[in-house]
């Protein structure tokens, strides 16, 4: 896992380098709210904060990349009991832009990684959640931008199962929605 978190660093750093005038970078912040959904059903998390750099890459015509790295923190509250999870998304999204004036819309889409890097379990009976360090799928992402704001409403939904120990027939998937205003610098 450490090496595939370091290879995608290390490919968005040299990515990052090799940029020109077409990259502009920006930062986001934003709300989420995931949800985990299984076999038994699915169950909605609390909104939780959302915040890293972002870099759009312009293409031909209206086409661009949007790669970014984002800080998410995913809660969930069962009974008594409350799970925390710290997440790095590295979402890697094709977008297309549409000018309509002094604003433009646009929706993107693609693949994201995201890397846990720790929990927090408000509950003595249990020291870990049993949920993996990895989970990954596709995202989508529709939003207005007016001068150097963009403002956004997106949705990632995990393709992976999550659990730690693959269990027959049992699986786990974590997606979240979210809205977010970004400036670009």
């Amino acid at each position: 896992m450490k090496k595939l978190f370091l290879t995608l660093i290390a490919v968005l750093a040299i990515s990052i380098g090799t940029v020109n005038a077409q990259a502009v970078w920006g930062a986001r912040v934003g709300l989420s709210k995931p949800t985990v959904s299984g076999n038994g059903g699915s169950i909605d998390g609390k909104f939780g904060v959302e915040a890293g750099p972002v870099l759009y890459y312009s293409l031909k015509g209206n086409f661009y990349i949007n790669p970014s790295l984002m800080f998410s923190i995913k809660t969930f509250d069962f009974a008594e009991e409350s799970l925390s999870m710290y997440y790095v998304d590295v979402p890697v999204y094709a977008g297309y832009n549409i000018p309509a004036g002094k604003v433009s819309f646009y929706a993107q889409a693609g693949p994201f990684v995201g890397f846990k890097l720790g929990e927090s379990i408000s509950s003595d009976m249990a020291d870990e959640s049993g949920l993996g360090a990895i989970n990954a799928g596709l995202g989508a992402i529709f939003g207005v931008s007016v001068n150097r704001f963009k403002i956004e409403f997106g949705y990632q939904h995990g393709l992976m199962n999550i659990l730690k120990e693959k269990i027959e027939g049992a699986k786990i998937n974590l997606s979240s929605i979210f809205i977010g205003i970004n400036y670009v610098f």
